[in-house]
């Protein structure tokens, strides 16, 4: 057996671990914002775009937990919650941030619809790495 530890969590938070690019999209959305409501003259379609911009923000606004087990992959967050068995997944491919799990053995254009991204966030990349290698055999 590998000596990767049965079970890994950590906690990922852009909005707090990157408090420029925070500041800067907060200061984005609000000329975005006043910018339709001048438009419009109209305050519910400034608030419903709000939702809107917002919404589709949430993985950038709400924290994700990570927990890696032996048996499974589990992400949740705020009304979300994400399990996967480790042999769903066939391959994995590194970048700067992330890694992402594909239920593909070679590379396809479906792997970011079908796939599940894994963000590092401030915990060590080298052990996140060593984790899913022992689980998925490329």
């Amino acid at each position: 057996m590998s000596d990767a530890p049965i079970t890994l969590s950590w906690t990922v938070h852009p909005l707090v671990e990157n408090w420029r690019k925070s500041v800067l999209l907060g200061l984005f959305l609000v000329l975005l914002l006043l910018i339709i409501y001048l438009g419009f003259q109209l305050i519910y379609v400034a608030v419903l775009s709000a939702i809107f911009l917002i919404g589709s923000l949430y993985k950038y606004f709400l924290p994700f937990h990570h927990r890696f087990e032996a048996d499974k992959l589990v992400i949740t967050s705020c009304c979300y919650k994400l399990e996967r068995p480790w042999e769903t997944f066939r391959s994995f491919y590194t970048d700067a941030n992330g890694v992402l799990l594909s239920p593909f053995a070679r590379p396809t254009r479906l792997e970011n619809f079908r796939g599940v991204y894994i963000r590092f966030g401030k915990h060590p990349p080298e052990e996140i790495i060593n984790f899913i290698t022992s689980k998925i055999k490329d």
